[in-house]
């Protein structure tokens, strides 16, 4: 099968109208204005000059807009000028026509927002391309992913076939209002807000207002109200929400039972009573611990990207070292049992069953995939821990163990925990007003 040749567009160096010779002059009425002089002021221009061919006149507007009118009556008006290097041209058959058209190439020429002619599909492809950000301030691979999913669901569908100019405030009420629910509407309207940024940046936009909007609920149900103290961060934890010494020591028995070995209940209490994460835990290696100084350095995590396993930078891309105890307050003798794991996975690494040098690997001696490690494992023991019930609800997760902390500074935590910074940590394990209320009611009694 042959391809369609495509078709190419020229731009007529000749004026598609018919020759003014002695025949057409003489029809013209003695004493009648030129049609042309007529209608060329209803074309707002900033001067007239002589043509260059001919003997008529041509408009002079800003941007370096030319505008030819037509030469007899009954001719079409004629616009050139250029843009991102090349000429362009338009036509219409009256000045009022074409006055229209050059609005969206004024604002073009004069924004400098020369991509605003591509398809929406292109200013998604600009907004996923990691090439626009500096090298330090890309997404990362988790991020980038959930991006790409939410641009291909919510915006592909409403702005993928539209022109960039032609973007409006509706097309973009309609990208947040497809979410199913106000938490999904808050991530879409996010993700919209930033590719807008991206937009006006990249050319392809000039309207901020695009971002204005926000997830409307209509006919579906709107989500309960969020109550809490007044002047309270919405990131801390209240106590009562922490899983207790006795809940970890819980848990890490029913992990030990499921799987008849001390590898996970030891993730599980190293994962409380020193805040890493299920990704530093799943990377982490021999060489990252110094049981002498039982100091652990969190230099890499294993993140699972649409299946597939990646072993990256820590979150926030900064290294960082925490401390683990000697004994937790369940009288589990943690450094104990971590020396007896490394010199496990010491053992595993030379008889090539963990080549990796892993202090959790998976059953397979490589990475675990969070899916799979949360489905096989962690469910269950919930289950046996009483931290789910049998429909699957509960209060806590595996990130709740990083709730459970000693009694430090919150500077101290805050660098052991891995947060940006310390605003973080005191939001997170102080609160602005904790024990308010307690200070209320003992006021008032």
């Amino acid at each position: 099968m042959t391809q369609a040749t495509a078709s190419v567009f020229k731009i007529p160096t000749e004026s598609p109208q018919l020759a003014r010779g002695a025949v057409s002059r003489a029809r013209r009425p003695a004493g009648k204005p030129r049609p042309t002089r007529l209608a060329a002021s209803r074309v707002a221009g900033v001067e007239t000059r002589a043509a260059t061919r001919g003997d008529g006149e041509v408009i002079e507007l800003d941007l370096g807009i030319t505008v030819y009118p037509p030469r007899d009556e009954g001719g079409r008006w004629r616009a050139v000028w250029h843009e991102d290097g090349e000429r362009q041209q338009c036509e219409s058959v009256s000045a009022d026509k074409l006055a229209a058209k050059l609005e969206k190439v004024r604002q073009r020429l004069a924004t400098g927002a020369s991509n605003m002619t591509r398809p929406g599909t292109d200013l998604i492809a600009w907004y996923l391309n990691p090439d626009r950000l500096p090298v330090a301030g890309r997404w990362s691979r988790k991020h980038a992913d959930t991006q790409r999913r939410l641009c291909e669901r919510f915006a592909a569908p409403v702005i993928g076939t539209v022109t960039c100019q032609d973007i409006t405030v509706s097309h973009a009420q309609k990208i947040v209002n497809a979410a199913p629910t106000a938490s999904e509407g808050g991530r879409v309207h996010r993700m919209l807000s930033s590719m807008v940024s991206a937009g006006l940046k990249g050319g392809y936009l000039v309207n901020p207002v695009l971002a204005e909007v926000h997830w409307q609920a209509g006919d579906r149900p709107l989500p309960a109200p969020a109550v809490g103290v007044a002047g309270e961060s919405s990131l801390w934890v209240d106590p009562s929400e922490v899983p207790s010494h006795d809940d970890v020591a819980i848990l890490g028995k029913a992990l030990s039972a499921r799987q008849h070995g001390e590898r996970e209940e030891l993730m599980a209490t190293l994962a409380a009573y020193t805040g890493l994460r299920w990704g530093e835990l799943a990377a982490l290696t021999i060489g990252q611990v110094a049981p002498a100084a039982r100091v652990i350095t969190v230099d890499r995590k294993v993140v699972e990207v649409g299946g597939r396993l990646y072993v990256e930078a820590p979150k926030n891309r900064k290294y960082r070292r925490t401390v683990y105890p000697r004994r937790t307050p369940a009288a589990y003798p943690l450094a104990e049992r971590l020396a007896a794991r490394i010199e496990e996975a010491r053992a595993e690494q030379r008889a090539g069953t963990n080549p990796l040098g892993l202090l959790f690997p998976s059953r397979s001696g490589g990475h675990w995939c969070s899916s799979n490690f949360n489905r096989r494992i962690l469910q269950p023991a919930y289950r046996a821990a009483g931290w789910r019930d049998s429909s699957g609800a509960g209060r806590w997760t595996w990130h709740s163990l990083r709730h459970v902390f000693w009694k430090l500074e919150p500077t101290d935590v805050s660098r052991m925990a891995g947060h940006a910074n310390y605003r973080i940590t005191l939001d997170m394990y102080v609160g602005t007003t904790a024990g308010v209320l307690d200070r209320a009611r003992a006021a008032t009694e």
